[in-house]
């Protein structure tokens, strides 16, 4: 659509960058996607001033049906969170509209905005870290927070540990995790919302005998499919690492289950020092894994052990909230998330939101 293709335009995004500045705002005012609207609308045309006009039908409806889950709302900004819902409906406002009331209420019944506080018990996470390699490590060169995954290792003998329900569970706390913890530290180092992921897949070691596992395709499939109704949007490129035939046969068949327009965001990595050329061009040497090439000691390697830490801190978070507002408890989250190492105590009412930090309070 033009609205699309408008979004996109280099031109448009230089506009966006020096409308919306680098200091982090709370308003929706200022937000990165209301700097785009007043770009969009100062053209003054028709056709510029349609995505404004759909993000404000947008809101309005979804005020109507009783709001955006404030959980769910990345880094405080609610119209990009708006927009994403917007674009993965191919900006259908109405199919936007019931996708969000569909996501309530699908957080709602799973307690979704709570998942923070749950964990596997460490048995069951000893053995999902033998079987299921994975990690955070670090940041690309946009800002997006690298999930880094060694599929190619992954041994479905995890089953015999954890249930299929288990794994998809950790799959959304793990994107509770990127939503509510990573993005916001993203965001505050970039001065803007960053709402998007980079993966980068290690293949190496992917046995063709994945296809023949039912229970691992009905997950994938699961995952795959919590993924698109309910944090569409969320992907901004996938770095495709030691692929050979196998990962050939395995895409033929799992490539329905993504959407058409994400297939373009799978970037192929060759072998060898090309590859790593490639991967420099978008990721900082440092956050490059060792593994498939970045420098022995790179910084941000044990991610995992690094989410783990701070899920604990979110659960004391949790446990010392008492009877406090699902939007107290998302504030403190985020603001928690962005500077760690400060005791910070938050309260809240409807008309200000006071940061105490020991004895000085800041208005924000």
């Amino acid at each position: 659509s033009f609205v699309m293709a408008e979004l996109v335009s280099p031109d448009f995004l230089k506009e966006v960058e020096k409308c919306s500045g680098s200091k982090q705002q709370e308003d929706n005012y200022n937000s990165p996607l209301a700097s785009a609207c007043r770009v969009l609308s100062a053209r003054r045309n028709e056709k510029d001033s349609k995505l404004h006009q759909l993000l404000k039908r947008l809101k309005e409806g979804v005020e109507e049906d009783g709001g955006f889950p404030i959980c769910a709302i990345v880094n405080g900004d609610l119209d990009r969170s708006l927009l994403r819902f917007l674009i993965a409906a191919e900006f259908d406002v109405d199919l936007a509209r019931e996708r969000i009331s569909s996501m309530k209420k699908w957080r709602e019944e799973n307690d979704i905005d709570h998942m923070l506080r749950w964990i596997l018990p460490d048995e069951k996470l000893a053995a999902l870290k033998r079987c299921m390699p994975s990690s955070y490590h670090g940041f690309d060169k946009e800002g997006h927070p690298i999930h880094f995954e060694q599929t190619g290792r992954f041994r479905w003998g995890i089953l015999k540990h954890c249930s299929a329900e288990e794994l998809v569970k950790i799959h959304i706390l793990a994107q509770e995790y990127q939503s509510r913890v990573l993005f916001p530290r993203a965001s505050a180092m970039k001065g803007y919302t960053v709402d998007k992921m980079a993966n980068i897949l290690d293949l190496k070691g992917l046995n063709i005998g994945v296809l023949s596992n039912l229970h691992t395709l009905n997950i994938f499939k699961e995952v795959q499919r919590i993924d698109q109704l309910y944090y569409p949007e969320m992907l901004s490129t996938t770095y495709i690492v030691n692929a050979g035939f196998v990962f050939r046969a395995v895409w033929n068949v799992l490539k329905v289950v993504f959407p058409a327009k994400d297939h373009k965001k799978l970037k192929m990595v060759p072998r060898g020092e090309k590859g790593l050329k490639m991967l420099r061009e978008f990721i900082p040497e440092e956050h490059i894994p060792e593994s498939i090439g970045g420098n022995p000691g790179s910084e941000a390697r044990n991610g995992q052990a690094k989410m783990l830490e701070d899920l604990k801190e979110i659960r004391s978070l949790f446990s010392h909230s008492g009877d406090k507002s699902d939007k107290y408890i998302q504030k403190s989250i985020r603001i928690w998330s962005i500077d760690p190492e400060r005791k910070l105590k938050l309260e809240y009412s409807e008309s200000e939101t006071v940061l105490t930090d020991l004895c000085k309070k800041i208005n924000v």
